[in-house]
């Protein structure tokens, strides 16, 4: 591992209920039956199967979205064409896109921890709608590096997802602070590893167990550093 020293140290974050937050289910259910409409199979059965194949798209399982979308399609007996098709993605990205433009304050949360020479980075459990959209968000200019699940095949709280980032900052995880809500186990992924870890519950408390350090928001996050 190439090793450099850095003034701040290193932050990762987690992306979804931590940097911005999720839409409730029934709102994604919406957007898939909305989908499943334009492509001509039944919208209860392809939100059930959008939502229960997420474990396998978070793993990039199925490709690209285009290849995601025909091949769930395809389960249910469709047979789209391209305009079905290019409309279902055209939706489904839509949604992805609102949901990541960060609420006002989030982006200078991090660039004042830029300014203290924080290294930061991102660790998302994600499809590959995040990872298409990504560079045109406001918030990828923030990050040094980024570690996407469906890229990688891994998911966390698996070491593969935080070794990639301190690899490519070259710093060792007992140099960086992990920050995130606590969806599937990552807290203590990253406690596992050395990290120390604080949790986020300014949209979701999904770790309630957690006994470590908290915070109520994330413009929090700061001033607990300092400290």
């Amino acid at each position: 591992m190439r090793r450099t020293r850095r003034r701040g140290g290193a932050i990762l974050f987690d992306l979804y209920e931590t940097l911005v937050p999720d839409r409730p289910q029934a709102h994604r259910d919406e957007v898939s039956r909305r989908m499943a409409t334009a492509l001509g199979v039944d919208p209860e059965r392809f939100a059930a199967l959008f939502r229960g194949t997420l474990p396998a798209r978070m793993r990039g399982e199925f490709g690209n979205l285009d290849e995601t979308i025909r091949t769930l399609a395809y389960r249910l007996g469709g047979e789209p064409t391209e305009a079905a098709v290019r409309f279902a993605e055209v939706t489904r990205m839509r949604f992805c896109r609102d949901l990541l433009w960060p609420r006002p304050g989030v982006l200078a949360v991090l660039d004042g921890l830029r300014a203290r020479g924080h290294a930061l980075a991102l660790v998302s459990n994600c499809s590959v709608e995040t990872v298409t959209l990504w560079r045109g968000q406001p918030l990828a200019s923030r990050f040094e590096v980024a570690a996407f699940s469906c890229l990688l095949g891994a998911v966390k709280p698996d070491p593969v997802m935080y070794l990639k980032v301190c690899s490519d900052l070259g710093v060792a995880p007992e140099e960086c602070v992990f920050v995130g809500d606590g969806h599937g186990g990552e807290l203590t992924g990253a406690a596992a590893l050395g990290m120390r870890v604080i949790r986020t519950v300014e949209y979701a408390d999904s770790d309630p167990g957690w006994t470590g350090e908290t915070v109520r928001r994330l413009g929090d996050l700061p001033g607990l550093l300092a400290a």
